[in-house]
């Protein structure tokens, strides 16, 4: 009886493996003239984006997709896999931004995991 219930409980981590995902969020700031930059993902992954200051976020990317996040609003986007984007400020004060990331992997930003 004890081989089959360590069985099952090894059957049951076992599906589960793979089906682990990383959801983050996190407020940064981005000083003037300075970026963030989301390095080329792992897995696709979902990303929200709401800019937090009264001045414009501008957007980087090879990517059909917004070129800016006007102030006080927000970007919903779903990155596919081995995409790269960049959020830079182009305004002389900083500005503040809250990430809310969603995917089966972790994502790079400026060269350091998040998980």
């Amino acid at each position: 009886m004890k081989k089959v219930t360590l069985i099952l409980i090894l059957a049951s981590m076992m599906s589960c493996v793979g089906t682990h995902r990383v959801d983050v969020w996190k407020t940064m700031t981005i000083a003037s003239g300075d970026s963030i930059v989301v390095d080329k993902l792992k897995a696709p992954a979902t990303l929200e984006i709401k800019n937090l200051s009264n001045e414009n976020v501008s957007l980087i990317s090879e990517l059909n997709m917004p070129k800016t996040i006007i102030a006080n609003s927000q970007l919903n986007y779903r990155l596919p896999k081995k995409s790269r984007l960049i959020l830079e400020n182009q305004n002389p004060d900083s500005v503040s931004i809250h990430l809310h990331y969603s995917s089966n992997k972790p994502i790079i930003i400026n060269h350091k995991e998040l998980r």
